[in-house]
């Protein structure tokens, strides 16, 4: 099979949005996806969590903007993202999943597409609307939300070439098996701070006797 090009894969992408179970299948099966590309993708969004936090209008936005940390939220949302794909991997493996590491991480980072749109449009927006029109868009926002959602899971289907069912279930036990990530990752944190601080406090007193 001969070398995609760029522009063949930014089809494909456009594709996978609009007929996602024919573009990931021609993503997964046939090599028309592009990890730049969705790489791109996760670091735009992790930018627009950035702004949307800071210059979202005042009637919709609740956010403490004085304890923003722009380094802290665009690793924060990228990280989520990341650990969904990791943990998705693991435990599709144990259920015959076909889609590779790869494949998950296309599929995730193209299905932001429709949310990095309409938190764009629901960012800009929201600094000209009054409140009586705060609830338009919000449903608008969460018509891309639900678009996201439809995008992964049809994704997800193709490239582990699940049931719909099945699908479910694994996703509910990847949430699981991230919340189980988190909680070791937090706890293997804490201890090495633990282990740094008690070695810290020995050479310490080392150098004071000496």
């Amino acid at each position: 099979m001969g070398a995609v090009s760029k522009k063949e894969k930014l089809y494909y992408l456009k594709r996978a949005l609009f007929h996602p179970f024919d573009g990931f299948y021609e993503i997964r099966f046939r090599n028309k996806g592009s990890v730049g590309i969705a790489a791109i993708l996760l670091v735009l969004y992790g930018i627009l969590q950035c702004i949307s936090y800071q210059y979202t209008g005042f009637i919709v936005n609740e956010k403490p903007l004085h304890e923003m940390d722009s380094i802290s939220i665009f690793i924060s949302s990228i990280t989520i993202l990341l650990l969904l794909v990791v943990s998705n991997w693991t435990v599709t493996t144990l259920f015959n999943g076909k889609g590779k590491l790869k494949d998950i991480f296309i599929v995730v980072c193209y299905s932001l597409i429709p949310l990095i749109v309409v938190e764009s449009i629901y960012t800009f927006a929201s600094n000209f609307i009054i409140e009586e029109e705060a609830m338009i868009l919000s449903a608008i926002r969460w018509l891309g939300i639900a678009w996201m959602v439809f995008l992964i899971l049809g994704g997800l289907c193709v490239i582990h070439e699940y049931s719909f069912g099945l699908n479910l279930v694994t996703l509910v036990i990847t949430a699981v098996a991230a919340v189980i990530l988190v909680f070791l990752g937090v706890l293997f944190f804490t201890l090495m701070e633990r282990m740094i601080s008690f070695f810290s406090s020995v050479l310490e007193e080392f150098m004071r006797r000496m």
